[in-house]
């Protein structure tokens, strides 16, 4: 059973890769594959983003994370802190997950937010998808009859296509280099 807090992410990674209505993958496949594209971000400090109301006078209620495509499911999965720890309720907040965006329902006064949470690289999962499917069409071939041509072979073409498309779209991928068990600093 996929997490109750994966749903908008399933839902948009389905748009993706053209699997709605008869579904090829079931949602914990599709978070199978979301999870092995997920970034754990740990207490990133939200950028503030000062609005001006007028005279002399400055609000700090809307925040913003480097990332988007957050999981949702309250503090379990997307957790607000300040400086010192203390961390903000549901209550205190509204959260846009997709663009990873925090509206404080109070002034913050310039004070420091942390994000803890998941963000999934839904291109990176899309990718991987259309290249799976790209293998289940691997034998289609062409069909002369009848003086008709079905060219069913443009279906994995098209497969292809889209798996380029979303992986050239996905987050870069960093790895460190080790040798004989050393770590490399090169």
């Amino acid at each position: 059973m996929a997490r109750d807090g994966m749903a908008n992410l399933l839902a948009r990674l389905r748009g993706m890769i053209d699997d709605a209505g008869t579904a090829i993958w079931s949602n914990n496949q599709c978070q199978d594959i979301l999870d092995a594209h997920k970034l754990r971000v740990q207490r990133e400090a939200l950028a503030a983003e000062v609005t001006y109301t007028g005279g002399t006078t400055y609000v700090y209620t809307t925040y913003h994370s480097r990332l988007g495509d957050y999981e949702e499911g309250g503090t379990a999965y997307f957790n607000i802190e300040a400086a010192d720890g203390t961390q903000r309720g549901t209550a205190d907040y509204t959260a846009d997950y997709v663009r990873g965006d925090v509206a404080m329902a109070a002034d913050q006064g310039g004070s420091a937010l942390y994000l803890t949470g998941w963000s999934y690289d839904l291109q990176g999962a899309a990718a991987d998808l259309w290249r799976e499917r790209a293998g289940k069409v691997s034998s289609y071939y062409n069909v002369t009859a009848d003086g008709h041509n079905m060219s069913r072979s443009q279906w994995f073409t098209h497969c292809k296509d889209m798996a380029v498309m979303y992986a050239t779209q996905a987050r870069a991928v960093t790895v460190r280099q080790w040798r004989h068990g050393v770590e490399d600093d090169r």
